[in-house]
């Protein structure tokens, strides 16, 4: 494999539900980590794959979405460096993805198969708690994003996902930068990227928001989110 030793210990090292492992334990378990490279374009795993491994970014990015009824993209959320996915495999054996991820960038990524991710968690039960506490915050999140997609007009839909990239409201003046393209924005609150550059516009000549570029918009009306 193309990850040296101190690599994939470095790449686990990244992940929050290992933080609790000292140098050791993390050099232990790193011993267990295999790991890929995946083009731009290309994909993780394909739908005739089993959902039993766990993989975590190393560099890149990843795009995690489903293809809804109507042949349109659904995202789930982007993937970035010590972010992870696969967990569910721990408690969903035999299980087949319903899901796809793809590289929008050259990504390496390493990766632990379901028993030896099984074993860590047996090894050190402090993590199983860790996952758990991750697991509660994604569905927190896709709760709010269903929420917000099936009950919010489109200005709402922005603001409120606007207000989710805020770090310090205290900040003069705010300022955000967008993950993901407005294309991809379109997918994640579930939209058409024309009603995302109209949604856009209409919170510019409210004067709530101001794009700085097409990533980076920079908030005049806090209240208004």
């Amino acid at each position: 494999m193309y990850m040296q030793s101190n690599e994939k210990k470095q790449c686990i090292a990244l992940v929050p539900i290992f933080a609790i492992l000292d140098e050791s334990e993390l050099t232990k378990l790193s011993q267990k980590v295999t790991s890929r490279k995946i083009a731009k374009g290309n994909f993780l795993y394909s739908f005739a794959n089993q959902n039993d491994t766990l993989y975590i970014v190393h560099q890149g990015q990843l795009k995690n979405y489903q293809i809804l009824e109507t042949g349109e993209e659904q995202l789930i959320r982007l993937l970035g460096p010590g972010e992870f996915t696969g967990e569910w495999s721990i408690f969903q054996p035999q299980q087949r993805h319903t899901d796809i991820i793809e590289a929008l960038r050259d990504t390496e990524i390493c990766q632990l198969t379901r028993e030896n991710l099984k074993k860590a968690l047996l090894d050190y039960p402090e993590i199983s708690l860790s996952l758990l506490q991750q697991m509660s915050k994604r569905l927190e999140v896709s709760e709010k994003q269903t929420a917000t997609v099936a009950y919010s007009s489109i200005t709402k839909r922005i603001t409120s996902y606007l207000s989710s990239l805020i770090i310090n409201k205290k900040d003069k003046p705010i300022r955000v930068e967008l993950p993901m393209t407005r294309k991809d924005l379109a997918s994640y609150l579930g939209t058409t990227p024309e009603s995302i550059t109209r949604g856009f516009h209409k919170l510019e000549k409210q004067g709530v928001i101001k794009s700085i570029s097409a990533r980076n918009i920079q908030i005049n009306d806090l209240n208004a989110l």
